[in-house]
């Protein structure tokens, strides 16, 4: 894609003659101007955005994607996105320069970040080592990643006004279960005028999309190692059997497929 002239291009992060490096986006780098922002910009390396533990999200192009530990979201150079600085985020973001890619770019989108290149990227980060022993790692990594087999949900963002403070409000509070029609007396519209903007904003019905809010956060708060029933009340299901229903529904596997694993 284009970038805008407004939206901010960074200067390369990846050291001259390297492929890749990562940075853990809770701390703070010397050159953080040109690193990942919460605010809108780009990069001319790709990016790999991933958690070391527990669960993050990443907005790219007014759509949110939820990732849990082993998933990891590819970003294209050049494609405008913000992401989590809080200083409580487990995001990490590896940057790939588009020379080192072995493989076409593509689109955005999810892929496995399995546990092996996790700790190979991490002590890629942190450990000293001879150039030509750090290429053939790195070389390695990106081997190692791959298309992402277990589902991600991509959660459309509204951008009208009228229909983007109800957007909020639900992501806020996804166990909050008051109607189209509550909605539509709350804000001072009608119903049919809430459920066109759904429609025409994001592509999903006002129902289908409060849906997909709640299990993006319900694939947060699993990857945080948040039990089932927990989780389940927290995003407006009254029962384990209904969220159980719904999250399979639309993720193709059971909430527990998406907890962290415990080592025994």
């Amino acid at each position: 894609m284009l970038v805008e002239e407004k939206i901010p291009v960074h200067t390369a992060v990846v050291p001259e003659g390297y492929s890749l490096t990562t940075r853990a986006l809770a701390y703070q780098y010397l050159d953080d101007r040109d690193g990942c922002q919460d605010t809108p910009h780009a990069h001319p390396e790709h990016t790999v955005f991933w958690p070391a533990r527990g669960s993050a999200v990443v907005e790219i192009e007014g759509r949110q994607w939820s990732l849990s530990t082993g998933q990891g979201l590819w970003v294209p150079a050049g494609v405008v996105h913000r992401a989590d600085r809080g200083a409580g985020t487990t995001l990490s973001a590896t940057y790939v320069i588009p020379q080192a890619w072995p493989r076409p770019v593509g689109e955005v989108g999810p892929v496995v970040v399995n546990a092996a290149l996790r700790e190979m990227l991490i002590h890629l980060a942190v450990t000293g080592m001879p150039r030509e022993q750090r290429l053939r790692a790195q070389r390695v990594c990106l081997e190692l990643i791959t298309d992402e087999e277990r589902p991600t949900i991509e959660l459309p963002l509204p951008r009208d006004e009228r229909i983007a403070q109800i957007a909020r409000s639900i992501i806020s509070d996804p166990a909050d279960d008051r109607s189209i029609e509550h909605w539509a007396m709350l804000t001072s519209q009608s119903a049919r005028t809430i459920a066109r903007g759904f429609r025409a904003e994001t592509g999903l019905t006002f129902s289908q999309w409060r849906t997909y809010a709640r299990l993006t956060q319900a694939v947060s708060l699993l990857g945080d190692g948040v039990a089932v029933g927990t989780v389940a009340r927290r995003v407006g299901y009254t029962t384990n059997s209904a969220f159980t229903a719904a999250f399979q529904r639309v993720m193709r596997q059971p909430p527990r497929a998406f907890m962290p694993t415990r080592n025994p």
